[in-house]
C-alpha cells in the first residue's frame, strides 16, 4: 500500500513590511501557496488587525509585472515617456556592476558617493557605518517630505523621532493637516482602534485642514483654514490659553520644561559661566541659580537683572511674542472666525483639565 504524501497547510507568524507599524501577520501557506494573510492575535502592537494595504500584500507575491531579477537599462537616453528598454539580468551580474562601479567612484574620491533612501530600516541601521567604511558622509534620509514639521519641532522640543498624543487620557484633540487617528500615522491600525474608543468615551476631534479628508469628515468639528497659516491658527491658540484665559500647568513648565529659563536681551540664555548650566530666578531666595538646583521656586513672569544684565524667563518671552497673534489679528489671515478661533481654545484649555 502506498502512503500518500502528507499535504502541507500551516500558518506561518510574520511581519507587514508595507508601513512603519510592522503589524504581526499569519501567512497561510498550502501546499507550497500563499493563500491568505491576516492579523497576528499574539501581536502587541496590531493586536490581530491588518488594514486594506496588508491584506493587499498577498497581491505583490503573484503579481505576473513584479520584479523576479535585477533590470539593467540598455536605453542611455532619460525622460518622461521614453523607453528605458530594461533587461533581465543575473544577480552575478549585477552585483559585478554594481563593484565596478562603485570601485571607480572610489578610487577616485569616496566623498562623491551619496547615498539617498527611504527606507528607514537600511539608513538606521547598516547604511551609515557602510559609508563610513566607504569613506563618505554623504548618507542621507530622503524621508523628511513625509514628517518635515513634525520630525524637525520633535528633535528640537524633546530629541524624539516622532509625537503622538495619549489616547487613553486624551478629552480633546485637534488635528492640523493630519489623520492620525483615522488610518494614518506611524500605527494606523493601533491609533485608529483608540481613537474609536476615546470617541466612545467623549473625546472630541476637530480636524483644522483646507481638504475635507476622512478625518474631516468623521470628526466633531472640521474647521477649513487657508493653506499655509497653520503657525498663525496655533500661535492664536496660545496667546487665547496665556493672556486671555490664563490657562496653563504652572508646575509642569516650571519644573518639567524650559520655560522658567532666564533669557536676556539678545534672546540667549543666560548661564553660568561661559559654558554653564542655564539659570532661572528663584523666588525663594531672590536670585539667579542653576537650572537644576534642588528647593527653588523658579519664576515665570517678571523682569531681573543678573550680571547687570536685565532677564526674562523664557516663558514671559512667549507670552509677549504672541500677544501680537490676537483672534482678530488672526481670523483674516487664516479664514478662521474669530469667535471660533476664542472657543476651541477655551475649549481645548478646558478639557486639559489644569
Amino acid at each position: 500500500m502506498v502512503t500518500p504524501i502528507e499535504k502541507q497547510d500551516e500558518w506561518i507568524h510574520s511581519v507587514c513590511d508595507m508601513c512603519f507599524a510592522a503589524c504581526g501577520l499569519l501567512a497561510h501557506v498550502k501546499d507550497g501557496v500563499l493563500v491568505k494573510l491576516e492579523g497576528d492575535p499574539n501581536c502587541p502592537a496590531s493586536e490581530g488587525h491588518l488594514c486594506a494595504k496588508g491584506q493587499a500584500g498577498l497581491i505583490g507575491v503573484y503579481d505576473p509585472s513584479r520584479v523576479k531579477a535585477p533590470l539593467k537599462r540598455t536605453n542611455p537616453e532619460k525622460g518622461i515617456g521614453v523607453d528605458p528598454k530594461w533587461q533581465e539580468i543575473s544577480w552575478d551580474e549585477a552585483l559585478d556592476l554594481l563593484v565596478q562601479k562603485l570601485k571607480k567612484v572610489r578610487d577616485e574620491d569616496p566623498r562623491k558617493l551619496v547615498i539617498a533612501s527611504f527606507d528607514l530600516v537600511a539608513l538606521a541601521s547598516f547604511t551609515p557605518p557602510w559609508g563610513m567604511a566607504f569613506g563618505t558622509p554623504n548618507v542621507v534620509w530622503t524621508g523628511y517630505y513625509c514628517g518635515n514639521y513634525l520630525h524637525s519641532s520633535m528633535y528640537l522640543t524633546n530629541g524624539s523621532f516622532h509625537s503622538d498624543f495619549d489616547l487613553d487620557y486624551c478629552n480633546y484633540a485637534i488635528l492640523l493637516g493630519n489623520q492620525q487617528g483615522f488610518m494614518g500615522g506611524l500605527n494606523a491600525n493601533v491609533t485608529s482602534r483608540k481613537t474609536a474608543a476615546a470617541r466612545k468615551r467623549g473625546m472630541r476631534v476637530v480636524v483644522v485642514d483646507p481638504v475635507g479628508t476622512n478625518a474631516a469628515a468623521k470628526a466633531d468639528e472640521w474647521v477649513p483654514i487657508r493653506p499655509g497659516t497653520d503657525g498663525a491658527f496655533i500661535l492664536s491658540l496660545i496667546h487665547v490659553l496665556l493672556n486671555e484665559l490664563n490657562c496653563y500647568d504652572r508646575e509642569f513648565l516650571s519644573g518639567r520644561t524650559n520655560a522658567a529659563y532666564l533669557v536676556g536681551k539678545e534672546g540667549h540664555y543666560l548661564k553660568e559661566g561661559a559654558n554653564g548650566k542655564p539659570l532661572i530666578w528663584d523666588r525663594r531666595n531672590e536670585g539667579a541659580v542653576a537650572f537644576d538646583q534642588s528647593d527653588v521656586d523658579p519664576a515665570l513672569e517678571g523682569w531681573f537683572e543678573v550680571a547687570g544684565e536685565k532677564c526674562q524667563p523664557a516663558f514671559q518671552a512667549l507670552r509677549e511674542h504672541v500677544k501680537q497673534y490676537t483672534p482678530e489679528q488672526v481670523a483674516p489671515i487664516t479664514t478662521i472666525s474669530a469667535d471660533t478661533i476664542r472657543r476651541i481654545a477655551k475649549e481645548f484649555g478646558e478639557a486639559a483639565r489644569i
